[in-house]
């Protein structure tokens, strides 16, 4: 397993841990989906490195974006869904807060930050409209 997939799974294994208060619960994909069927969903997928650094000793920083879809766009409630899942705050509903929660995504990092929060709003993917923002997460992780 590569290092950005051992990752991966961390990853969405602490959100789908944690984020447990919505209705229904958060699933998250340590891949992005052909389709989305289930809401909230979190699409984590590879988001750069810089190789110099990567490769340059034992220390890996590899960068993820995390597409977290939350409700469809059509949904009255879709607004209130996003601020309760980015609120820092929240606990059992915000995906920020699980990652800070667990900074090691479940034993497979060194450690971890969520660097930045961008594009909320409305989203398109894979043929559907969502209402949704992306997170930034840092990572760093020793390896031989």
């Amino acid at each position: 397993m590569s290092n950005f997939s051992d990752i991966a799974e961390g990853i969405s294994k602490v959100i789908e841990d944690y984020v447990t208060s919505t209705k229904p619960a958060a699933k998250a994909y340590a891949y992005p989906p052909a389709s989305i069927n289930h809401l909230p969903a979190i699409l984590i997928v590879p988001d750069g490195m810089d190789p110099s650094v990567a490769f340059g000793g034992n220390s890996f920083y590899p960068r993820f974006r995390l597409i977290v879809l939350v409700a469809m766009a059509s949904d009255e409630n879709g607004w209130q869904q996003l601020y309760e899942m980015i609120d820092p705050t929240s606990a059992n509903k915000s995906v920020i807060k699980a990652l800070r929660d667990a900074p090691t995504l479940n034993g497979k990092a060194d450690t971890s930050e969520v660097i930045s929060v961008e594009n909320a709003g409305n989203r398109q993917y894979g043929g559907g409209q969502y209402v949704g923002f992306d997170l930034i997460l840092q990572a760093a992780k020793t390896v031989a």
